[in-house]
């Protein structure tokens, strides 16, 4: 049940973070639901799929004391992470180039949706990883 839970946490956390950092940058929670709205079939799968990974994780964490997947799981979260920043990213170009950022800024709009598609590739593989574990340490058969 914990790692349900953490599951939950964790997707619900990444989905939040979305839009505080988006009310933070777009000065609004309408603009945050309606960026939302537009690239929802990319931001579910990537809150769901982080969210499977921390239960799996918790609950494989919980069975053993090796953190052997510890390193997967960091540079999945880095990359779901990212790719959520990604999507508030277009919001920044109103800020970046009076900091003098403005190549950030180009390529955050240019690549928003690859960093999208990238971190849901990589919540996959962070999922085959860690259900391979669970295999290897006779956790479940399939």
């Amino acid at each position: 049940m914990k790692s349900y839970l953490s599951g939950l946490i964790g997707s619900l956390g990444l989905i939040s973070f979305y839009f505080i950092t988006m009310r933070l940058l777009a000065g609004s929670w309408a603009s945050a639901f309606s960026q939302f709205k537009q690239l929802w079939y990319f931001m579910l799968p990537l809150s769901l799929g982080f969210g499977i990974q921390v239960g799996l994780y918790t609950n494989l964490r919980s069975k053993m004391k090796n953190n052997t997947s510890k390193g997967m799981m960091a540079g999945s979260t880095a990359t779901s992470t990212l790719g959520m920043i990604a999507c508030c990213a277009h919001h920044l170009t109103d800020i970046l180039p009076i900091i003098g950022l403005s190549a950030v800024s180009v390529f955050l709009i240019n690549y928003q949706i690859p960093l999208l598609v990238i971190g849901i590739l990589s919540n996959i593989i962070g999922i085959l990883y860690l259900l391979r574990l669970y295999k290897k340490l006779g956790l479940i058969k399939f």
